[in-house]
């Protein structure tokens, strides 16, 4: 086959240069491939551990305030967990006690990498020092600060009181302490019964300060008798009935409240359908039931009198039967 001349030239020079047309008109792939090995690469660290990373930069920590319905406001961490200060701790100089074993229990709050952060503390405030681990710790009025190993979600501070020693933080550095419900003056020195919703029992009979009032099985509802004295007496304080025109009621039938006059010691009992009413001592705040049940005799009270049950079942003990309430013989 016969090629004209000016072609032999043209295929000379893409020859010469390396650079060969397909009938498609497109470069060989094989050409370029080999090209293509044939440029230098970097060539890798022999003495490099392909497994290990550059260790990310540690993120700064963050102090924030969060208000705690008994404590009022408190310091958390960014994940809202509550922190606590140590009595045998020193603020003024700084000084952490809290090591070993104390430290797994109370985990310190170390510093991150640049300024604590801080959302509602003063910057002022904050502080580190460093602790005999070598670790810096952030401090918060001079105090070092701590999380709680128990406290399983934010809001909780299961460490408040520990061993009388351990508080939680407020923004001041100073300990959280319990806050004082406040008080209706109105209504001071009267009678007042409530019928509240509890979660588990339904309607049940409180106080105006929201505190359960109970019924006892060992009295009658007819005639309204009390059988509960002495030892009875101081785990279920009797709830006093101050007279008709310092009664207030919501919620309960008023034809289902009286009173009767206790042999004791004379004052007037509460009782609700004949049956007298109690608080039970161990109850600690507004909302408790924890005498719900207690010897299979203490119970809490609907709004017509009768034993407050758990929803779904028949003995609503919700907690009681423990035998610590006088239930069985006192």
């Amino acid at each position: 086959m016969r090629f004209p001349r000016w072609a032999i030239p043209a295929a000379a020079a893409l020859t010469a240069s390396g650079l060969v047309l397909t009938a498609c008109g497109q470069e060989n792939a094989g050409k370029r491939q080999n090209a293509a090995a044939t440029r230098t690469q970097p060539q890798a660290d022999p003495s490099a551990d392909p497994s290990e990373s550059p260790a990310p930069e540690p993120e700064p920590t963050t102090l924030e305030v969060a208000s705690i319905t008994r404590l009022g406001k408190v310091v958390t961490d960014g994940n809202g967990m509550t922190l606590y200060r140590f009595d045998n701790d020193t603020a003024r100089p700084p000084a952490s006690t809290c090591a070993d074993a104390c430290a797994k229990a109370w985990p310190p709050v170390t510093a991150g990498g640049g300024d604590t952060q801080v959302k509602g503390v003063e910057q002022s405030l904050v502080g580190k020092v460093k602790r005999p681990d070598g670790q810096w710790q952030v401090t918060l009025g001079g105090w070092p600060l701590y999380r709680y190993a128990k406290d399983g979600a934010p809001g909780d501070v299961k460490g408040q009181g520990v061993g009388g020693t351990w508080f939680a933080a407020a923004p001041t550095g100073k300990k959280a302490a319990a806050v004082k419900p406040a008080t209706d003056n109105r209504w001071k020195g009267w009678t007042i019964v409530k019928a509240r919703k509890d979660p588990k029992l339904g309607l049940i009979l409180t106080d105006g300060q929201g505190r359960t009032l109970y019924r006892f099985d060992k009295d009658t509802g007819k005639p309204p008798t009390t059988n509960c004295f002495g030892a009875c007496k101081k785990a279920w304080p009797p709830a006093v009935f101050t007279g008709w025109k310092k009664l207030k009621l919501e919620g309960v039938p008023r034809g289902l409240v009286n009173f009767i006059e206790r042999k004791d010691d004379g004052k007037c009992q509460l009782t609700v359908n004949g049956w007298p009413m109690y608080y039970y001592a161990k109850d600690g705040r507004p909302g408790d039931v924890k005498g719900q049940g207690v010897g299979g005799v203490w119970w809490a009270t609907t709004p017509s009198g009768k034993r407050a049950m758990a929803t779904g079942g028949g003995g609503g003990n919700g907690g009681g039967g423990n035998g610590g309430g006088y239930g069985g013989g006192y």
